[in-house]
């Protein structure tokens, strides 16, 4: 389990607006909206090839590349 750091976890999240195009993992999504996990890790609801997930900001930090 990856450590959360809330506050540049929390900055780093706040840079992706709703909308925002995010590439990970070679694949293009769309922002959908932003929330807070159980655990108070911020996170962004993804959106793109028929699918829609949640993912919390240590995992977007290891594998995102803003498009």
């Amino acid at each position: 389990m990856d450590k959360i750091e809330p506050l540049p976890d929390h900055l780093f999240v706040s840079r992706f607006a709703i909308g925002d195009r995010v590439e990970l993992w070679g694949k293009t999504y769309t922002v959908s909206s932003k929330t807070t996990l159980a655990t108070g890790e911020p996170a962004l609801v993804l959106q793109g090839e028929g699918k829609q997930f949640v993912i919390g900001a240590s995992h977007l930090i290891k594998g995102e590349r803003a498009s």
